[in-house]
């Protein structure tokens, strides 16, 4: 392999993670809109956060994690699962 083969193929390879990264975050500001419109509470519960949408955590919609932004991905996953069902 030459130096403008190991050249190209690099930056193909810088080309794939951006493109990554630009999908990522592309989902990451969808799970933010959803939580924006649905407007979960969300508050920490003993040690982890909580996000919920509804009167209570057995009956609403609820997410939790280490992080408020775990919490809000967990709600989201929760969100998709309901309309599955």
């Amino acid at each position: 392999m030459d130096y403008e083969q190991i050249e190209s193929s690099q930056r193909q390879h810088h080309e794939v993670l951006q493109h990554q990264e630009k999908m990522n975050l592309i989902v990451e500001q969808e799970e933010y809109n959803l939580f924006v419109i649905i407007k979960p509470k969300l508050y920490k519960d003993g040690t982890q956060g909580c996000c919920l949408y509804g009167e209570n955590i057995q009956e609403g919609i609820v997410g939790f994690g280490d992080t408020p932004k775990k919490a809000i991905s967990d709600w989201n996953s929760s969100w998709y699962k309901t309309l599955i069902k």
